[in-house]
This record gives structure tokens, C-alpha cells and sequence, in this order.
């Protein structure tokens, strides 16, 4: 299976504030230059507030997370500031529920941070009485939207001011994406709607794809979730191995969320490593005595971190050719990195 980067922008989710669209309660915005205008371009996307949607207009009062008591099981609903009265925890829900079908084609999402309705981690809560309890919350609509889409890679706009955690992402949303072109048998539609897909039968049987293509997936992204989590990588292994034990549609979600579960975990120096000195094993009978020494000691230096990544990339792909083999030439590991696409540095 040689996986391709997409020629295509892929559709990703976002926080309508965030592409500089004045819907926040104060009438005002969250622009994100990240998201405008690194990641837009490679990423067509798809905004909405669900709190605009749901009537409550702009500008507005405010509405928090507010817990019932004190207790950790104790309901949360979202209610407005200045009307205690007002409680849009359901028309949040239900306006999520409304949207699923328009986002099935998203490869990923991007939330605005701390807000009772798009927070994913860390958003305030509050007791009746108006006292703050915790910052524990996430918000009622981007919490539907995982129940909805609970492998779909998600993130929050402040946290991809960080580079490591905006080359997480996009790893995560590439991989999404590949997923449903390759296993799912999905594929953008020459000469439509930009973001147009249509589905190739022979890929799929009975509304599951063919375990053999779930397989090939799993083989071509391994040394890359090795660079992720070695343990879970391993359990992952075991479990394609059992594929006959499981349906075939059951049996592709579970790879694929495991995929995406370890794809989560920040590539460590350590497992990246040990990544990269499997593909050099691949590679070493093609090898000179000069070139095999070469080439182990970039590895050596990237783990003391004297050297990036793509040194040692750059030099397994000159080697590549040499290999008959195509499961290393399938490798995802060896793919352009977002780094390398110019997709991490930012001023």
C-alpha cells in the first residue's frame, strides 16, 4: 500500500471565532493566524459556534458550566451568567447532534479553549451560588462531538501555538485522512465539489472494508506509531493478528482507534529512535561499511539531539532505492514530516 500525501486540502472542523469572524458573546473574535494561515494551507475548513446557531445571538450575555454540587458525579449544565434561568445544556446537544451528518467528512477538529460550549480540557465550573469548584469542564458541544466522533482527531487552537503539539495533530489528521481514502476506499472526486469524495466498492464489503486492506494500512504506519508508543504498538500487533476473530467492521474500528489512540502519544526521542534504527536494520545489507557508519552515527546524534529528524529521514530515503523490499518503501515513517512541509515554524 503506498500511502500519498494528499494533493487536496483536507477538511477539518473549527471554531467559527477562530477564523476571525466577530461571533463571540462581546461581538468580538479569537483570530488564529495558526489556523488561517499555516494550517489553511492544507486544511479546507468547516466553521460553526454553536451558540450563534442555537439563537443566542451576538453580542450576548455569557453562559459557564455550572455544577449541581460539589460532589464529583454531579450533573453539569450550562447556564447563563446574567439569567440564572437560562439553560442551553439540550439545544447545545441537540444543535451537535444536528451537525453530525455535515461533519462526517471532516479529517479533524479545531476548538476554541475555555469555552463552555467548544473547550475540550480545562474549562471552568461553577456552583450555583456562582463560587468557582474546578477547571475540569469541557464543553457540552465539543463533548457530543466526541461521543459522535470518538476517533476524530481533536485540538484546541491555543495549544497549536506550540509547534510539537501542532506536528501531533497534523500527523493525527493525515493519518485520519489516509485512513478513510485508503481502508474506507474513499477518494476526492476530480472535476467536483472541492471536498467531494466518492466510495470505491471493491474496497468495501457489506459496509466494512476487507480485513486485508485494514492490514496493509496497519503494516505501512507501523514503524511510525513505534515512533509514537512501542507498548501500544506491540498490543496492536497482537490484536491484527486475531483478525479472524472479529467481524470485519468491528475488527477496522478497533485498529483504527487504537491507530489513532497511539498516534495521540507525542513521538518521544527515545521510541523515535528505536524507529529509525528499524528501518536501518531494512536497510543495512544494502550498505557499505562507510555508509552503515554514516548513517548510524546521524541516528546517534539525533537521540543526543545535536541533529532534527529530517537529517536522518533525508538520508534513509537516498538509501530507499537500494531495497527491493516494498514494505520499507511503503513505510510511513519516511513520508514528509510536517516539519518538513513547512507546516510547524510559524513568525
Amino acid at each position: 500500500m503506498n500511502i500519498q500525501l494528499l494533493t487536496h486540502k483536507i477538511p477539518v472542523g473549527i471554531s467559527q471565532c477562530l477564523m476571525g469572524e466577530a461571533v463571540r458573546y462581546n461581538a468580538g473574535h479569537k483570530h488564529s493566524k495558526i489556523c488561517t494561515r499555516l494550517l489553511g494551507r492544507c486544511f479546507d475548513y468547516v466553521a460553526l459556534c454553536p451558540e450563534v446557531a442555537i439563537g443566542l445571538g451576538v453580542p450576548r450575555d455569557p453562559i459557564r458550566l455550572v455544577k449541581s454540587d460539589s460532589s464529583p458525579g454531579a450533573e453539569v449544565r450550562v447556564i447563563g451568567v446574567v439569567d440564572k434561568t437560562l439553560d442551553v445544556t439540550e439545544p447545545l446537544r441537540d444543535y451537535a447532534d444536528s451537525v453530525v451528518p455535515a461533519l462526517e467528512r471532516v479529517r479533524g477538529y479545531i476548538f476554541m479553549q475555555n469555552s463552555p460550549s467548544c473547550g475540550l480540557k480545562g474549562v471552568r465550573r461553577y456552583l450555583p451560588n456562582g463560587h468557582g469548584i474546578d477547571s475540569s469542564g469541557i464543553g457540552v458541544f465539543a463533548a457530543r462531538l466526541r461521543e459522535r466522533f470518538p476517533h476524530l482527531p481533536m485540538e484546541e487552537a491555543g495549544r497549536l501555538n506550540n509547534s510539537e503539539i501542532r506536528e501531533n495533530f497534523l500527523t493525527r489528521v493525515f493519518a485520519y485522512d489516509a485512513w478513510f481514502r485508503y481502508v474506507e476506499g474513499e477518494e476526492y472526486v476530480e472535476g467536483g465539489e472541492e471536498g467531494e469524495r466518492q466510495q470505491h466498492p471493491e474496497d468495501v464489503h457489506a459496509g466494512a472494508p476487507r480485513a486485508a486492506r485494514v492490514i496493509e494500512f496497519y503494516t505501512a504506519y507501523k514503524y511510525l506509531l513505534l515512533a509514537h508508543h512501542q507498548g501500544l504498538t506491540r498490543a496492536l500487533g497482537q490484536f491484527v493478528a486475531d483478525s479472524r476473530a472479529l467481524p470485519p467492521r468491528e475488527f477496522a474500528d478497533g485498529v483504527r482507534g487504537r491507530i489513532m489512540e497511539i498516534l495521540a502519544h507525542m513521538a518521544s526521542r527515545k521510541d523515535r529512535t528505536n524507529a529509525l534504527m528499524h528501518l536501518q536494520g531494512h536497510l543495512k545489507q544494502y550498505l557499505d561499511k562507510g555508509e552503515k557508519a554514516e548513517l548510524t552515527r546521524l541516528i546517534e546524534e539525533y537521540r543526543q539531539g545535536l541533529k532534527p529528524v529530517s537529517a536522518v529521514l533525508t538520508l534513509l530515503r537516498h538509501y530507499l532505492p537500494r531495497s527491493p523490499h516494498q514494505f520499507i518503501h511503503n513505510q510511513l515513517l519516511l513520508a514528509a514530516e510536517p516539519a518538513e512541509l513547512g507546516l510547524c515554524d510559524f513568525h
